[in-house]
């Protein structure tokens, strides 16, 4: 038998859900989405113990068929797409169609559904995998899908999640960035009764920043209004010019004042889905270059619009990373819009500006000090101080002359011949060699044994000899005794 082996659905269900489900806020994520895509006008999120016991979305969309709600929980069962060329020009929010199998999977899920050409819906409960139950019910049109005991049947996953507050603080900031990306839609979250968040549709944008940020934030936030930069088209193999691709951007972007301690204020969007993008992230710090310290970061709603076919949505499992076709174009793009839109929006001085200077600031000293600053200094301001001068006076004046100084004459001519530089160098002296002598003389009366075997006394004796000669005549001089003699 071999030992690669086909994996069961629901071993498979449950890998896919370990990409898709990281944390209750995946959930949310991938629910909504299909609410939006649904065309859904009015969203309630429902939320308890941080989305662990309970993930509750309603909305008031197409809702589903009865083949449709059970087909719904097979894997890659999608009604977004129908051909591989579809994923290139991907207009909706979900595309692969494993959300709800790979939800179903680690979870208990309920899902209540009812199309406008139906008269009655449908309730599928699913639990880890398995349908336990199918069955008609009268319900409104849209759809309900509730998520409970997240992760029951894979306790290691349960046992990574973190506290309830961190875990619904990433729902929360999930449902803000989606309802400022669709105004006109409403938006309720509630957690454990409480609501965090009641958004109603509304015309602009700004009034959707007014609700959920309110007056304080908005008033420190530059409009970007409605920018646009085209690329002409490119010229196929007919000769025939291709419409221009066209990029658009809008939102709202913080004053150099303003001054973030992380990026939990930057939301960025690519054709209204949310998005964590380096390439947009590096071209809005190269924006604030030089106006905000390193280490800060601004407040910025960005949206960024373009056709599908410009981006690549399907290079991340969660859908929160793109590819742009035209990558360095889109980055200088989003940089010098935003970078023209702050220079141009610099802070004025409110103070009023006087057109003249206060009194006291220009009292004269002296009664001279007050001719002086009155006068005006033109022919009739001069003979004020000084009468005019008659002919006679005038030939009697000296006159003076300025002439240049005369310079010195030059020293070495620069400009004639060259100046010959000996490049030679000196002889260099003759090194000096020191003879080190190798043997020493012994003198006159000293060891005759020594001097015999060396050639007598007063004769030279290697070096070796004359260390041996030194060495007894030390060890001489130490056996001298000193003491007297016996019978003395």
């Amino acid at each position: 038998m071999g030992r690669i082996q086909v994996l069961s659905d629901e071993l498979a269900n449950k890998i896919a859900a370990g990409e898709v489900v990281e944390r209750p806020a995946s959930v949310v994520k991938e629910l909504l989405e299909n609410s939006l895509d649904a065309a859904a006008t009015d969203l309630r999120i429902d939320i308890e113990a941080g989305g662990r016991r309970l993930i509750r979305i309603a909305d008031n969309g197409v809702g589903m068929l009865r083949d449709d709600a059970l087909l719904a929980f097979e894997r890659h069962a999608t009604s977004k797409i129908r051909m591989a060329g579809d994923l290139f020009h991907i207009a909706t929010l979900g595309f692969r169609g494993e959300a709800l199998p790979s939800i179903a999977s680690v979870s208990r899920l309920t899902l209540e559904a009812r199309s406008a050409e139906e008269e009655v819906g449908s309730v599928v409960e699913v639990a880890g995998g398995k349908i336990i139950r199918y069955e008609d019910l009268a319900l409104a049109r849209g759809a309900t899908v509730a998520v409970r005991d997240l992760f029951y049947n894979v306790p290691a996953r349960r046992k990574f999640l973190r506290s309830e507050q961190t875990e619904m603080a990433h729902i929360a900031s999930l449902v803000t960035h989606y309802s400022l990306a669709h105004p006109d839609k409403g938006f309720e979250l509630r957690h454990g009764g409480a609501e965090l968040l009641r958004a109603a549709p509304v015309q602009t944008l700004r009034e959707r920043v007014y609700q959920v940020f309110g007056a304080r934030i908005l008033e420190d936030l530059i409009d970007l209004g409605m920018m646009e930069r085209e690329i002409p088209g490119a010229i196929d193999e007919e000769g025939a010019q291709e419409p221009p691709v066209r990029f658009h951007l809008s939102g709202f972007v913080s004053r150099p004042q303003v001054r973030k301690t992380n990026r939990n204020s930057i939301f960025l969007f690519v054709n209204r889905r949310l998005i964590r993008d380096r390439l947009l992230l590096h071209a809005l710090s190269a924006a604030y270059h030089n106006l905000i310290p390193p280490d800060c970061y601004p407040f910025a709603l960005l949206f960024l619009d373009c056709a599908p076919e410009e981006v690549d949505v399907n290079v991340h499992p969660a859908k929160t990373e793109v590819r742009f076709t035209r990558g360095p174009f889109v980055h200088d793009f989003v940089r010098d819009a935003i970078r023209d839109v702050l220079t141009k929006s610099r802070p004025v001085s409110s103070v009023p500006v006087r057109s003249a200077p206060q009194p006291a600031a220009e009292l004269p000293f002296s009664d001279f000090s007050e001719r002086m600053r009155s006068a005006r200094f033109d022919t009739g301001a001069v003979e004020e101080f000084a009468p005019p001068l008659t002919e006679e006076q005038r030939r009697e004046l000296p006159e003076f002359v300025l002439r240049p100084h005369q310079s010195p004459a030059p020293r070495l001519d620069f400009g004639s011949a060259s100046i010959a530089v000996d490049n030679t160098l000196p002889p260099a002296p003759e090194r000096l060699k020191l003879r080190v002598p190798d043997t020493w003389r012994i003198p006159e009366g000293g060891s005759a044994g020594r001097s015999a075997e060396h050639g007598g006394a007063g004769r030279f004796a290697p070096a070796g000899a004359i260390a041996g000669f030194l060495h007894h005549r030390r060890l001489a001089r130490r056996v001298v005794d000193y003491r007297p003699a016996r019978g003395a």
